[in-house]
């Protein structure tokens, strides 16, 4: 069963990996996104990790989504309403899980972190590893749920770097 959403899953695509772009976070260093097979094998093994993880997150989040909206439902609500009812309770959906923002949170982190070994021609924006990747390997349900994310769960402290 698909995942059920209320947003345009490319909407939100193209939201999250334009969002930064707004800040300047990579300016300093960003030219272009290279592909999985084009990346560093530091950069695939964190990918490879990072598909592991968000899929066990899916197979926990989707469930208890199903629930919160079954839950709306259950106060006698249709079913487009129970959805918009969840989502106004929780406006990243099944994307709100707390597994699901950790594991995201972390793979961010952690590309950032091997961002600042590596010499600009090889940096990875983390937004580009932790979403266009996922839809070039055809994970659409995994693009999904990330696709629900109003916006990034990280911020940049006094610095410039990622928290």
């Amino acid at each position: 069963m698909a995942l059920l959403t209320l947003h345009d899953t490319q909407t939100g695509i193209k939201r999250l990996l334009t969002a930064m772009f707004d800040v300047g976070a990579h300016s300093s260093w960003y030219t272009a996104d290279k592909p999985h097979a084009a990346a560093a094998a530091d950069y695939q093994q964190l990918f490879d990790a990072y598909c592991q993880l968000i899929q066990q997150a899916y197979n926990e989040a989707a469930p208890w989504w199903e629930g919160t909206v079954e839950a709306e439902r259950n106060k006698g609500l249709s079913q487009e309403d129970a959805l918009e009812a969840a989502f106004n309770n929780r406006m990243a959906g099944p994307a709100s899980d707390p597994r699901v923002v950790w594991i995201v949170r972390v793979i961010w982190l952690e590309c950032a972190n091997r961002n600042a070994m590596m010499p600009d021609t090889e940096k990875i924006r983390p937004e580009y590893l932790l979403l266009q990747w996922l839809v070039d390997a055809g994970e659409t349900e995994l693009v999904r749920l990330i696709a629900c994310m109003p916006y990034w769960p990280v911020g940049l402290d006094e610095h410039g770097k990622w928290c």
